[in-house]
């Protein structure tokens, strides 16, 4: 029975001196807020944020949506969705359209302006 005793007695102390404040030091962490819970070292992991890029553009900005209804004008497409399709989502489309009563552009673009929501705060 002393023979099982004593490797248990033996690994006991073994864990218990590596989670004291001796082996933190040991292992070169000397600032008092590298221990965590339990005794563990504590582990932070920050979010890479990149600022450099630049901002994407605002596809549901009112000049981008009048600029678009515009070309789509000029090249005969009279439809909203068919129009706006290609870089709007349905719910702006079918507020244009509820906007104006109608499923077809305007040929007073004020009507729509009027419709957009305005643009967004940086």
């Amino acid at each position: 029975m002393l023979k099982q005793i004593r490797p248990m007695i033996l690994v006991t102390a073994l864990l218990a001196g590596s989670a004291g404040p001796l082996a933190a030091e040991e292992r070169g962490r000397d600032r008092p807020g590298d221990m965590g819970r339990h005794g563990r070292p504590q582990i932070s992991i920050e979010p890479y944020i990149d600022l450099s890029r630049p901002e994407r553009p605002n596809l549901d900005a009112p000049d981008t949506v009048m600029a678009e209804l515009g070309q789509c004008a000029r090249a005969g497409v009279r439809s909203f969705v068919d129009c706006l399709r290609p870089n709007h989502g349905p719910v702006m489309i079918r507020r244009l359209e509820a906007c104006v009563q109608s499923e077809t552009i305007p040929d007073d673009p004020r009507r729509v302006e009027a419709c957009l929501p305005p643009a967004r705060l940086r």
